[in-house]
């Protein structure tokens, strides 16, 4: 009887552990700040189709959603992954979250800081908030801030493999190519589909000056996202990298025309066309020089 009643225990205990790692619907709080941690569009869409909604946006969430292109899709997705209810209305976002989007969407990453940075106080063991941290810290170029901001949300929500992706961006620029490494594979073991996570295996293997696996890396990031400019402009980077200056020329190309304030690129592209003509001009000299001695015979 008592081993009975110990099983029975054991299987309700670990019924409710599962419960536990079921991820809850999104709500509306969540999403902004998600969007404010710089998640891209593609990938929001991909939560709300696997988490499902608890939230009907209201017309000025809605209207903040769509007037984003990294996030206008996600407002049908929202639409269809919601259950309605009787007696529902449509709810708006907090207003504060809805500015925070919107000053990331604008670049101004500074006064979106101190809006998230109010919500840490507020709320010190949310792992999105911190997650929002580390990636507007890393927008204004302090690293070790967004380390600890990553570490932390880490700490709450390890199995979240975007957190993983944050800090493998950071080694990444930290010139950490192993760790890098390891925290892509990791993000890639938690969600094998995951977009960004093969953009930060790639960024990682580049740094380690491992070009091809590199570049399959990139390739399968760009199968899943085939819409975000950095992919094609970090593609550009290890294509060069092995001197196949045309291709490189060409990811290039697509970064800017996904993104034409993408200045990198731009700057990139122009060094890559220059080299380009270099080789073009001393390949025609070769062939004149040829046809001048052929001629003297």
């Amino acid at each position: 009887m008592l081993i009975r009643i110990a099983i029975c225990a054991l299987l309700l205990t670990s019924s409710v552990m599962a419960e536990d790692r079921v991820p809850k619907a999104i709500d509306c709080s969540q999403l902004l700040t998600w969007v404010a941690a710089g998640i891209p569009g593609q990938r929001l869409s991909r939560l709300v189709r696997d988490r499902g909604v608890s939230f009907r946006p209201g017309q000025n969430t809605a209207g903040l959603l769509a007037s984003m292109e990294a996030t206008n899709d996600v407002v049908g997705e929202i639409r269809k992954g919601y259950v309605s209810r009787a007696g529902e209305r449509n709810v708006d976002c907090p207003a504060e979250l809805m500015e925070t989007a919107e000053l990331v969407h604008r670049q101004k990453y500074d006064e979106a800081e101190q809006v998230i940075r109010k919500r840490l106080t507020a709320m010190p063991d949310n792992p999105d908030v911190h997650l929002a941290l580390g990636y507007l810290r890393i927008q204004q170029g302090d690293l070790d801030e967004a380390f600890d901001a990553y570490a932390d949300a880490k700490d709450l929500e390890p199995e979240f493999p975007e957190i993983h992706n944050g800090l493998a961006y950071v080694f990444y620029r930290s010139n950490d190519a192993e760790n890098a490494i390891a925290e892509a594979r990791t993000a890639l073991s938690i969600d094998p589909g995951n977009a960004e996570a093969y953009r930060y295996l790639g960024l990682g293997l580049y740094e380690s000056e491992n070009y091809k696996a590199s570049l399959h890396a990139f390739e399968e990031s760009l199968s899943r996202d085939p819409n975000q400019a950095e992919t094609y402009y970090d593609q550009g980077l290890a294509l060069a990298a092995e001197k196949n200056l045309a291709a490189a020329a060409g990811s290039y190309r697509k970064a800017i025309r996904l993104n034409p304030e993408l200045l990198e690129a731009r700057t990139k592209l122009d060094m890559i066309l220059k080299e380009l003509g270099r080789e073009h001009e001393a390949v025609a000299e070769d062939a004149n020089g040829s046809l001048k001695r052929r001629g003297s015979n």
